[in-house]
């Protein structure tokens, strides 16, 4: 299953990971909800902004807001200092 944060697509749930991926240096499998790698971080980012750089400003607004850290009149909510 694929979850939505703030409009964008992020990897399944750690407790839906598969089963059997290696570690960074490829000596062992993984059980579910092992922390990434730093490699596994770094890709995630990468695939992260790829996504965000290919919306318009219009769409990052309503991500913004649908991850509750703008209102929709622009300002920021109670939670992020508004």
């Amino acid at each position: 299953m694929i979850y939505a944060v703030a409009g964008l697509r992020m990897e399944p749930a750690p407790n839906e990971m598969k089963i059997g991926t290696k570690s960074a240096k490829g000596s062992k499998s993984r059980a579910n909800g092992a922390v990434p790698s730093r490699e596994e971080l770094l890709a995630a980012h990468e695939r992260a902004l790829r996504r965000v750089r290919g919306m318009g400003p219009r769409e990052r607004f309503e991500a913004l807001v649908r991850a509750g850290i703008y209102t929709s009149d622009g300002r920021l909510t109670p939670r992020y200092g508004g």
